[in-house]
């Protein structure tokens, strides 16, 4: 069996092609969680530790649940997978879609958990008494 590039491609965009206007807004999203995140920083301290962490395991959970589910949404079941190309191709699928939302998730979560406190504040510690 010949396998081309356009070949797979194709298939997957017809696939995709009902969820591709929300993917694009979701990057559309993004593209602008991640300007107000730059704007906002100029003062503030960014961790990224957690974020990345965060966005990798929203990818890690993907992939499990694509691992999962993406041969009911093909039609067949795990009876049906019956060689090696069948297994590496649904672990692939897997992390594709792993690797896709964690990065689509990351800027949200670097919006909302990258920022620390801004700078003019850090020095004031309030102390309990």
């Amino acid at each position: 069996m010949a396998f081309s590039l356009m070949g797979i491609i194709t298939v997957v965009l017809e696939v995709f092609r009902g969820v591709l206007p929300f993917v694009l807004l979701w990057v559309v999203v993004d593209l602008v969680l991640l300007g107000l995140f730059f704007a906002r920083k100029s003062s503030r301290s960014v961790n990224l530790a957690l974020p990345v962490k965060a966005s990798v395991g929203v990818g890690a959970v993907v992939a499990v649940v694509a691992f999962i589910m993406l041969p009911g949404f093909t039609g067949a079941s795990f009876a049906n997978l019956s060689g090696a190309l069948d297994y590496l191709s649904l672990i692939g699928g897997s992390i594709g879609f792993g690797v896709a939302f964690g990065v689509l998730a990351f800027p949200p979560l670097l919006y909302v958990l990258g920022l620390g406190p801004s700078e003019s504040h850090a020095g004031t510690t309030a102390t309990q008494s």
